[in-house]
């Protein structure tokens, strides 16, 4: 799969044609998300069955985990829960990093910087889909450890700098992420204002080769087991042995990466100054401490989901482990694998 298709990287120039309406796009994305996420927790059938299509559909095992125990970290997001605790050790984006000369900073893309560009991406994405088929996103711990460890280094050899953002992170990861999807679903031609430059070429993606052009696939809810009084209380007892180990690394992590709490001067106003607390040691061991929702599962059961294709080619069926804290339903991403349902990776 990673030699099969490169990403050239967010071509900036290029994108800044069709900004507008990505941000449009984006903006009703989001409302259409915070809407059907918030009816569906409210049926296990329907989070189960959002959790195994999103990977079906594109291989996203990464935003699968929204769905998940993982975003359920009290008032902390998916998004932030990764910032606190993998990007932070690597995070060198203050004013004192220098960056390498040829990387604008007016918005405008030279030549060089656009060739750095797309070699990270490029170079990224072949080491995500080669983690991608050695942990998968069950085991998130090792995927974003070692992916951002990566990332540090490529980007050191390609820029020659020290510098990293989360900004930054995030935006080469999401993109590996998409472009995986790409090579699954195939991309349509993209043209710019004047209908007639192509922007981006069709492709075809592994989906296609595999099932045909017009390839469907389709994921069903088929059951739904709530377990009894006794085999929840049972079940709690297995996920807290699971969970507490990581919810109490915390410290450790913190100790290993040298991520501690500080005050520094920074300027408000334009012209004030004042000493800003930055607790970062704090954040990290809280996202961990966070992950322990023992005391709060009210319920607790299983889904069936099945996926098929129309060729037939695809005939499988997964259990999905759900819990119930409050009126919402998440899938209990310790109790599951998910390797069946990357079917690119398994031949």
């Amino acid at each position: 799969m990673a030699d099969k298709k490169e990403k050239k990287g967010f071509r900036r120039g290029v994108y800044a044609v069709v900004s507008g309406v990505i941000i449009a796009v984006v903006l009703i994305a989001l409302t259409i998300f915070a809407y059907t996420t918030r009816y569906t927790a409210l049926s296990p059938e329907k989070t189960a069955q959002a959790y195994v299509d999103g990977i079906v559909q594109t291989g996203d095992g990464y935003n699968a985990y929204k769905t998940t125990l993982l975003s359920k970290n009290g008032k902390l997001k998916y998004g932030d829960f990764v910032r606190n605790v993998y990007m932070r050790p690597y995070v060198n984006d203050g004013d004192d990093v220098k960056q390498a000369d040829f990387v604008s900073t007016n918005g405008s893309v030279s030549e060089e910087e656009q060739k750095a560009i797309d070699k990270v991406y490029t170079t990224m994405y072949e080491y995500y889909v080669e983690l991608l088929s050695t942990y998968g996103w069950d085991n998130y711990d090792a995927f974003f450890t070692q992916y951002f460890e990566k990332l540090v280094q490529v980007r050191h050899d390609v820029y020659g700098d020290d510098y990293m953002s989360m900004d930054y992170m995030f935006g080469v990861l999401e993109s590996n992420v998409q472009t995986y999807a790409d090579s699954l679903t195939g991309t349509e031609e993209v043209l710019a204002a004047d209908n007639k430059t192509v922007i981006s070429e069709a492709t075809e993606g592994e989906y296609q080769k595999r099932f045909g052009k017009d390839y469907k696939l389709t994921t069903t809810a088929t059951e739904f087991k709530e377990l009894s009084a006794e085999e929840t209380k049972a079940y709690i007892a297995a996920y807290k042995s699971r969970i507490t180990p990581v919810a109490e690394s915390g410290e450790a992590l913190a100790d290993k990466y040298g991520v501690k709490n500080y005050q520094k001067e920074e300027k408000f106003l334009l012209v004030f100054k004042k000493m800003k607390d930055h607790n970062e040691r704090d954040a990290m061991i809280n996202a961990l401490k966070g992950l322990d929702h023992s005391e709060e599962i009210d319920a607790v059961g299983t889904v069936t989901c099945e996926v098929k294709d129309e060729s037939g080619k695809v005939n499988i069926k997964i259990d999905v482990p759900v819990v119930k804290i409050g009126k919402s339903w998440y899938v209990d991403n310790t109790n599951i694998i998910t390797t069946p349902l990357y079917f690119a990776l398994n031949g």
